[in-house]
């Protein structure tokens, strides 16, 4: 004993960031013995075991189980070491880059909504685009369902794995066809990212744009679509090719489909 630095029971679950109970348990399970018991049967613990422990409470993290633990550390050599960390750091890889995308996945959630409590959703503005990149689904076709699931589902494929983008997803419609009353003639879906090489992006620079927003559920936007339509002609300008729906406020952020808003946006010229 006095050759070595040895923990309490209580001393060493304090150093490892665990219970005495927890301790008690591999003890039990024979997982993790105590370096040391007295002859009143107290429990001591090296600190040369707190690496063992250290990587018990790491593996355990990584859901694997107890029994498996065991295994492991009871017959481990050099080359099952190395086989099971290379497998489990691949495992904390992945992890680390799907945590990354639900980290960006929120902080592009609390920027939009923040952006939304600021604005003025009765208003009608022309303004200036600003250059960004659109990475675009296929066609939608109106008439093939198979082909719209499909192409809804690679789309979103793509969001999830390559953009980290679940939210900032909005539909494209051609201007004919929303003045023609087809709302629901969806074109395309996109979603707005920073320009890569890795992906076909379309860039939008329009230099001027519409913007309105809709209140309430979708199946009602035509007055908003109207008012829209009304406010260009009244400024002389000139719808151009489509239109751009995106969801600001949904049931991510509100309870009431009524208080859902839809950013509304229309490319347009002067003449």
């Amino acid at each position: 004993m006095k050759s070595e630095i040895y923990f309490t029971t209580g001393d060493f679950a304090k150093l490892c960031e665990v219970t005495k109970q927890t301790l008690f348990h591999y003890d039990q399970i024979g997982l993790l013995h105590p370096n040391h018991k007295d002859s009143k049967g107290y429990r001591y613990y090296s600190y040369t075991q707190y690496d063992t422990m250290y990587v018990i409470e790491s593996l355990k993290e990584m859901e694997m189980p107890l029994r498996e633990i065991k295994e492991f550390i009871s017959v481990t050599t050099p080359d099952t070491m190395i086989e099971l960390f290379k497998e489990k750091s691949k495992q904390i890889s992945e992890k680390i880059n799907n945590l990354a995308s639900i980290q960006n996945t929120i902080e592009k959630k609390i920027l939009i909504t923040e952006e939304a409590i600021k604005t003025d959703f009765s208003e009608i503005v022309l303004a200036e685009a600003e250059e960004e990149y659109l990475y675009l689904s296929a066609l939608l076709l109106n008439n093939d369902d198979d082909e719209n699931k499909a192409a809804i589902s690679d789309f979103y494929k793509v969001c999830m794995s390559e953009l980290h983008e679940k939210y900032s997803i909005g539909v494209m419609m051609k201007i004919e066809d929303v003045a023609d009353g087809q709302f629901e003639n969806f074109a395309h879906l996109f979603a707005k990212t920073d320009y890569t090489d890795a992906l076909p992006l379309e860039k939008n620079d329009k230099t001027m744009q519409v913007i309105g927003y809709h209140t309430g559920q979708y199946e009602n936007v035509e007055k908003t679509y109207n008012a829209m339509f009304n406010f260009i002609e009244k400024n002389h300008l000139h719808p151009v090719d489509y239109l751009y729906t995106e969801p600001i406020l949904d049931r991510i952020s509100v309870n009431d489909s009524d208080k859902y808003v839809t950013k509304i946006t229309i490319p347009v010229t002067r003449g």
